[in-house]
């Protein structure tokens, strides 16, 4: 167990320890985001810092100023910015809890504002063309559940045979993001695809992961990726395309559909039903026929 060793210790220990305590609480993924972003930090200020780096030296005006740096000279977004920033601030309230620091440098630190603008999302020809261009079959079937269902990539990879359940017609969502278990129903399309799936594309594997490659007995998310990206060339799609936006076109076309924004944030396991508005698109003809049904 990583302990810090002294009253103030330097940031790299603080760093360390922090992660540590987080371990039993957070995915992988989240733990190397957290990892990432507190590293990038700690090698920005020691071009900054001329001299040992303990934990009581770091000022409000180091988090502005780092917060300019990431802004103006590595042009990044400001919701990576804020992610960073808060990276630093749960560091930070951790050493509060442990009275290793009397304050946190970041609590008045007011995070950059957020364009709302709506999230790219693929139309129907779209998704033709890139299932099309797919020619892995498991990463094929990966794509099709995200389509059809709308969990996220790392779920999607991580589900087991029993948590994909083609009799009951539903997909059990187990620890999902923030540790959250859902249900999300299957429609008869996406039964078929994955009972077709099982039949002839699953390699025999002793594997208990639903998407199964013969050799490691799974697929990580970052090899689906790869093949997305890809197959998005291929198909001649002019559109920045990850996993997620597989996501975030289940969610809009469940918008088109005038389905209830409750019902969408559901599937999606969305805490708060104001994270689902950014899917709701609309086009040109959309809103002239809204304005044309006003009558006074």
């Amino acid at each position: 167990m990583i302990e810090l060793l002294t009253t103030i210790p330097t940031l790299h220990l603080a760093k360390e320890s922090f992660i540590h305590s987080i371990k039993a609480s957070k995915s992988p993924e989240t733990l190397r985001g957290y990892g990432i972003d507190l590293r990038q930090f700690l090698e920005w200020l020691s071009t900054s810092i001329n001299g040992p780096m303990f934990v009581d030296i770091v000022s409000e005006q180091h988090i502005h100023d780092y917060m300019s740096y990431l802004k103006f000279e590595k042009h990044i977004c400001a919701m990576s910015i804020n992610r960073k920033v808060n990276a630093i601030s749960s560091m930070y309230n951790y050493l509060l809890r442990k009275k290793i620091v009397q304050e946190n440098p970041v609590a008045m630190v007011d995070r950059l504002k957020v364009s709302t603008k709506e999230r790219t999302h693929l139309t129907k020809d779209e998704v033709d063309a890139l299932l099309q261009a797919i020619d892995h079959p498991i990463v094929h079937y990966v794509v099709v559940m995200m389509l059809n269902t709308g969990v996220r990539i790392r779920e999607c990879v991580e589900l087991s045979l029993q948590n994909v359940d083609l009799v009951e017609k539903e997909v059990r969502v187990i620890e999902g993001k923030g540790g959250k278990n859902r249900v999300v129903p299957m429609n008869d399309h996406l039964i078929q695809e994955m009972q077709d799936y099982l039949a002839n594309h699953r390699p025999i594997t002793g594997s208990l992961n639903f998407f199964a490659t013969e050799q490691s007995g799974r697929i990580s998310a970052q090899y689906v990726n790869v093949v997305i990206r890809e197959a998005v060339k291929k198909a001649g799609i002019q559109k920045k395309v990850s996993s997620h936006i597989l996501r975030h076109s289940f969610a809009s076309h469940l918008v088109s559909a005038n389905v209830h924004v409750a019902t969408i944030s559901k599937l999606l396991g969305h805490a708060d039903v104001r994270t689902t508005s950014v899917y709701m698109h609309s086009t040109n003809q959309q809103m002239t026929d809204a304005v044309n049904k006003i009558d006074w």
